[in-house]
């Protein structure tokens, strides 16, 4: 009697199980970043929440009519967060966006204090980015740059392409990083940890004095992000 059948069908089963096996392990690892990435957001959205209402509560007895539109503006901030918690990723536009819709906020609160400089590339606003990904390092540029200060002072707020390497930019004058108490906050910690989650080593960040102020640079290599737009993906498509 051949055991040929009988051993191939044996193989066959073992191939099959293995295969199997792995097909559980990479459902589980994938699984297993999703939670871990959205335990890292929900740690930001009350952080964000947070700090807003400090600021409202600051003008409410100030500038009611200033708290109002603050508010308005509030709700923009909100709306965008709560649709940014659902997704892994979301364009790099929309985080410009809720960047602007939080400086926004804070304008109100700081008026001619606040001086904002765009210079970013709106030809990089379909690339895939962990949500809120530079708004907390603007909400820590003001926070300890220019709010402390009586003349307020400059954000300045970068993305581009330079030679393959996307760099998102911020800075800021007033006391450099290196003389700030305690280091990063909440904010900077799950930045660091949502950048390894996501892109492992192909990206970083750093932080540090520069030109009289501070100045926050996460760095992605251009050939690892995914586009919301393929097509814009080739050099010919910016």
């Amino acid at each position: 009697m051949s055991l040929v059948g009988p051993g191939m069908m044996l193989v066959g089963g073992l191939v099959a199980a293995r295969a199997r096996s792995e097909e559980l392990r990479q459902a589980s690892v994938a699984e297993a970043r999703v939670a871990k990435n959205r335990l890292l957001q929900s740690q930001i959205h009350p952080h964000v929440l947070f700090n807003a209402l400090n600021g409202l509560a600051e003008l409410v007895n100030k500038n009611p009519k200033a708290a109002e539109r603050a508010i308005r503006h509030l709700s923009d901030l909100l709306r965008r967060i709560m649709t940014a918690s659902e997704s892994m990723r979301m364009p790099l536009g929309e985080e410009r966006r809720v960047i602007s819709d939080f400086l926004a906020l804070e304008a109100i609160r700081l008026e001619d204090r606040l001086r904002v400089t765009w210079e970013w590339d709106e030809g990089l606003d379909a690339i895939e980015v962990p949500p809120l990904l530079v708004q907390p390092l603007v909400e820590n540029a003001i926070k300890h740059g220019i709010a402390p200060s009586i003349r307020g002072g400059e954000l300045i707020l970068r993305a581009r392409n330079q030679e393959g390497v996307i760099h998102l930019e911020v800075w800021n004058s007033g006391v450099p990083y290196s003389d700030r108490q305690g280091g990063g906050g909440l904010g900077v910690k799950n930045l660091r940890s949502r950048l390894s989650l996501h892109f492992g080593t192909s990206a970083s960040f750093e932080v540090g004095p520069s030109n009289e102020g501070t100045l926050a640079c996460i760095r992605l290599e251009a050939n690892q992000v995914d586009y919301a737009d393929e097509a814009l993906k080739s050099p010919g498509g910016r």
